[in-house]
Order: C-alpha cells, then structure tokens, then sequence
C-alpha cells in the first residue's frame, strides 16, 4: 500500500447551499443533522466518565462504539495536520497524546504547541471533557458506531503507520473499511479521565469488559521479532490477546510494513532445511520469545493489577505460550501447533 495515495479532502456531514454530503459510512442523510443541537451547548458529564471513591470507573454495560477506518485513514491525519503544524511521518501517539492533553511542560518536551487545541471540540463537549470518539461521532456521526474490532496496539506507534496498516487490514480482509469500528484507547478512554494522577484503579477490568463486548481483536504488529518489537514489550497488549484467547474470540492480525518483510525472511530462511516446517518453527520461537518479566505498562498500578490477573489465570509462562500459537496461527502457520512443532 502506498504511504503516496492522495488524501480524500471530502467532509464528513458538509453542510452547504442546503445539500449535504455524507461519505463517512452508513446511514439515512437525516440522521447527520441530529449533532447540530447539541454543538451549542455543553453536555453534562457521563456516568461512565465518573469515578467513585476508590478511583473505579463503572463497567462498561452495552457494547462500546467505535471510531470507522475509513474515517482514520482519509480523515483524522489530516486533521490532525491541520491543528497541529509540528505534524510529521514520524509523529507518534505518545507525542499527540502530550500535544492533546499534556500540560504545557509536557507539550513543550514533545515539540508541541505553545497552546491547548481542542481537537474535534472534546474538550468543551461535555464539562472535565470527553472521548475523542464521543466528539468525532458528535462531529461525524456516520463515522462512529458499535465497535466491530478491538484494536491491540502501543501508543509508540507512529500515527500514519498506524493508520496505513489499519486501512490494508481492510483491503486484506476484503472488507470496506466504512463498516470496520474500531475500538482503540486513545480514542475511546476519556483521558481526560484516564491520564488523571492515579489513572484508573479497575482499568484491567475495563479492558477485560471491552475486549469480550467487541469479541474480535485486530493486533497492530510492529514486528515479529520480540526483541526489537514495541507490541511484544508492552503488558497491556499481550494481555489483551491473552484475554480473547481464554474468552475464544477472534484474533486477527493487521501487521506493518517491517513484518511482512521479516515474515518473508522467515520462509528465506528455511530453504537450506530439508524439514522446513519444524526450521520455520524454530525461527518463530526464536523470534517469538516474550519475556513477561520486562513487559512494561506505563502505570506501574496498571502493571502490578495485570500481573496479578496473569498470575490468578495460570502464570506468565502458559501466557506466553498461548499467545504465540495465537500469532503463529493467526499468521497462517496453524500446521505448525496441529503438527507439534509449537
């Protein structure tokens, strides 16, 4: 896929000369007028927004929404461009996460604006804020529904190789990526909320909940190789992958770019082999090995909760074995757990 195709500058919703355009996904056309109201005030705060006490946010009770890949590749880098001129390739969603929400040391440190930007108004929307997901289906509303695939990712990623590999996820699954809603964190989680001091004391358990809700995973992979993977060094992800595979759910892969590449060096590699299967198991447990003792989440809390979950399912070595037949199956080398070699 070409990181070259031309930008669609088309609006989601475009209201003029009393015409509207609604490229955004489906819907009848009346439907996108009902955000108008609702931009001239300031909605009140969502329960779910709410912590009690003990710094709990309530269970998610219906499934969650999700923000379109159509809307994300054609739309949201170049709005994000648009408000943000220190905007490049190289950007990630940890530097965007400091320019949204970070103070203006934090802006600063990441080469961000001087002042607060409001992206797509969620800050104003609801009062202490809201999800960017909320605002963009306030904004867009064609381009926000049910959540049909949990999105697995870092927030060290950078936002357009992020964004390029969800829209060839699409066009490897012949899917339109109009109907593909994606649950991610950055946009879902008011973080608002969530990037509070002390964060969220039930977060495992949030994700735990969305990742059931929504019931297929799409794991962004950065890499195969474990040692030089950002996705394999995080807790949170290979969590999330642990938890659909005790929960039987669907697990696919939406790989970047240097995975392919290492995937076909994989096969490279065993050419020399009489036995190619049990060569090219080796070398996906060689590159595959991941050490849940240096598995990091940022909120060392988050860290501790999930270690203790890991440990009340059965321990981190079962964990790590589980989710590499995951990947290796998911990758289309299931033979290789059918037939013993993993």
């Amino acid at each position: 896929l070409s990181a070259q195709a031309p930008l669609c500058r088309a609006r989601c919703c475009i209201l003029a000369m009393g015409s509207m355009i609604c490229p955004g996904g489906p819907g009848p056309a009346g439907e996108c007028l009902s955000w108008l109201p609702s931009l001239r005030r300031v909605q009140d705060v969502k329960d779910e927004d709410v912590k009690d006490a003990n710094g709990a946010l309530p269970l998610p009770r219906k499934k969650p929404k999700g923000v379109s890949v159509h809307f994300l590749y054609w739309e949201f880098e170049h709005q994000v461009k648009a408000v943000f001129p220190q905007y490049t390739h190289e950007t990630t969603f940890e530097d965007l996460g400091a320019w949204i929400w970070g103070s203006y040391n934090d802006r600063q440190q990441a080469g961000g604006p001087v002042n607060v930007v409001d992206l797509f108004g969620h800050k104003t929307m609801r009062k202490g804020g809201a999800s960017l997901c909320d605002a963009i289906g306030r904004k867009y509303p064609c381009s926000v529904r049910d959540a049909t695939i949990f999105v697995s990712w870092a927030w060290r990623y950078r936002v357009h190789d992020f964004v390029v590999a969800l829209f060839a996820y699409c066009v490897f699954q012949k899917v339109n990526p109009k109907s593909v809603f994606c649950w991610i964190c950055f946009f879902n989680n008011n973080q608002h909320v969530w990037l509070q001091p002390g964060g969220v004391s039930n977060a495992v358990e949030i994700f735990e909940s969305n990742v059931r809700m929504v019931g297929t995973v799409a794991v962004v992979l950065d890499t195969l190789d474990a040692s030089r993977s950002t996705y394999f060094s995080r807790l949170w992800t290979i969590f999330e992958v642990y938890i659909a595979i005790l929960n039987k759910l669907k697990i696919t892969i939406a790989p970047m770019e240097a995975v392919t590449d290492a995937t076909i060096e994989l096969w490279f590699r065993t050419e020399a082999h009489d036995d190619q299967s049990h060569a090219l198991a080796k070398s996906l447990r060689e590159l595959m090995t991941i050490d849940m003792k240096a598995a990091r989440a940022s909120n060392p809390e988050d860290a501790a909760s999930i270690r203790r979950q890991v440990e009340q399912l059965g321990g981190s070595q079962p964990m790590s074995d589980a989710v590499v037949k995951a990947f290796v199956t998911s990758f289309g080398y299931g033979y290789l757990v059918e037939d013993g070699y993993l």
